[in-house]
């Protein structure tokens, strides 16, 4: 059996493995020793590639979507349906988790997989070959023979995701991307409100060990090059003592690496910080969105601004750049609450500064929050919110529109936001990544690290 597996994400930012799609297709093959992968990723295949990929006549396709890329994922499917039209199609990724039937309904998909996918789509290729019955598959959204939209019952989650193998990097053209990519968690324990990730991963946190992520982090060095790690994790730090163990392990292992990741600026110590800094890591990037307590409160974000600035100072006296992102037109947020956070970043010990407006997603609580309380100014769904400029969806009598716009060229004029230029690819930033990427892999060790670093500094201001 041939399985195409496609990555749309052809105009993003980032070049970046995706994850997911490693996971399924590793989770599979030891079920079905019968079955041939094939990966697409439109955002680092060559023309020719892609031309030659859509030529084979796959048994079955996935292919996965974010809100951001779900366009390109229908124009792909329609394409696949009109040269194969009795290839089935399942669609999978966040966007199926946010909108559930919608995602297929009027669509060119058969199939489409909420929460998480390993054992619901390797379930499903048991379906197609015959083996199963597509109403027993948990996660499960499909078309039956009449073209009804049928939704089963929801999945149960992983509870030991150390038992997970790593992902199959085979079917990547890893030398193509710029960075290597770990996941070391699911979930968050946090409800903010403009978060729905509760719909793919729910709220449970689950951790792999930090002996498992140093396995594969070997891994990937030995057989794939050495390259900077990024842990894309929503919140790398939720078990300190995990954070500690793993550092540990980096340094006794004296794999000199650098590492950067995402985490909660109000969960750190100076000692751990510093550890941080010997194991390798150069830069963290933490959620603020906002410094004013009374709108952090409405937020559900568990923290205080005061919180956060020891935070961040606790990383950069132990040498860690800081990323602060910011977030305009949550709950509570007014013209003034934007200006606060303005001036925080400018004032602050942050060595980057982004600024973002908040996106009411279906199933979070800003999505209720905004039916509420609040104006939706478009009546487009969520998959085109990306392509909207200026990039305000809704309004409140507190913080209108006008205002709102307001906001977002205060954040302009400082330098701290440029929405749409920051989610599209750039020719420039390519080159800089990739040039960055070429000094860790000529210059090993420490001096590739220190040469990366220098580089890095040169294209993050493009």
């Amino acid at each position: 059996m041939n399985i195409g597996l496609i990555n749309p994400n052809k105009e993003l930012k980032h070049p970046a493995v995706h994850i997911g799609l490693g996971y399924i297709a590793a989770y599979a093959r030891p079920m079905h020793d019968d079955v041939h992968f094939q990966l697409l990723d439109t955002r680092i295949a060559k023309p020719k590639e892609i031309e030659d990929f859509y030529q084979i006549p796959f048994d079955f396709i996935g292919i996965t979507a974010s809100s951001q890329v779900f366009l390109e994922a229908v124009e792909i499917a329609h394409m696949l349906k009109t040269k194969y039209p009795d290839t089935p199609i399942c669609l999978g990724g966040s966007h199926v988790s946010t909108v559930n039937e919608k995602a297929i309904e009027n669509y060119p998909f058969d199939f489409a997989i909420y929460g998480e996918g390993e054992l619901s789509f390797s379930e499903l290729i048991d379906c197609q070959k015959g083996k199963r019955e597509v109403s027993s598959v948990h996660g499960l959204i499909y078309k039956d023979e009449n073209g009804n939209v049928i939704k089963n019952p929801a999945r149960s989650i992983f509870s030991d995701i150390n038992l997970l193998p790593f992902p199959a990097y085979d079917l990547f053209k890893l030398n193509r991307y710029p960075q290597h990519r770990i996941t070391t968690s699911r979930g968050c324990p946090y409800d903010c409100v403009f978060c729905n990730s509760h719909s793919l991963w729910t709220h449970k946190w689950r951790k792999r060990s930090a002996v498992n992520v140093v396995e594969e982090i070997k891994l990937l060095i030995n057989e794939y090059g050495r390259k900077t790690i990024v842990f894309n994790d929503d919140s790398f730090n939720i078990d300190l003592k995990r954070v500690e163990e793993f550092c540990d392990l980096l340094i006794e292992e004296k794999l000199n690496i650098i590492w950067s990741t995402s985490l909660r600026a109000d969960r750190i110590t100076p000692i751990l910080a510093q550890k941080m800094k010997q194991s390798g890591c150069y830069n963290v990037s933490i959620g603020i969105e906002s410094a004013n307590n009374e709108v952090l409160d409405r937020m559900n974000k568990h923290t205080t601004i005061e919180k956060i600035s020891i935070g961040i100072q606790t990383f950069r006296d132990a040498g860690i750049d800081v990323m602060g992102q910011f977030m305009i037109g949550n709950p509570g947020d007014t013209l003034e609450t934007v200006k606060e956070s303005i001036a925080f970043a400018k004032n602050s010990k942050l060595t980057g500064v982004e600024f973002y407006t908040a996106l009411p997603y279906q199933d979070s609580l800003l999505w209720s929050f905004v039916q509420q309380e609040g104006k939706l100014l478009t009546d487009v769904e969520s998959y085109h919110y990306h392509n909207i400029n200026p990039r305000i969806i809704y309004e409140t009598p507190e913080f209108t529109y006008a205002e709102r716009l307001e906001a977002i060229e205060l954040a302009k004029a400082n330098g701290f936001y440029d929405a749409l230029s920051k989610d599209h690819k750039s020719f420039i930033l390519d080159i800089g990544k990739n040039s960055a990427k070429l000094m860790q892999k000529i210059f090993k060790g420490r001096l590739g690290n220190s040469l990366y670093l220098w580089l890095r500094k040169i294209y993050h201001r493009i």
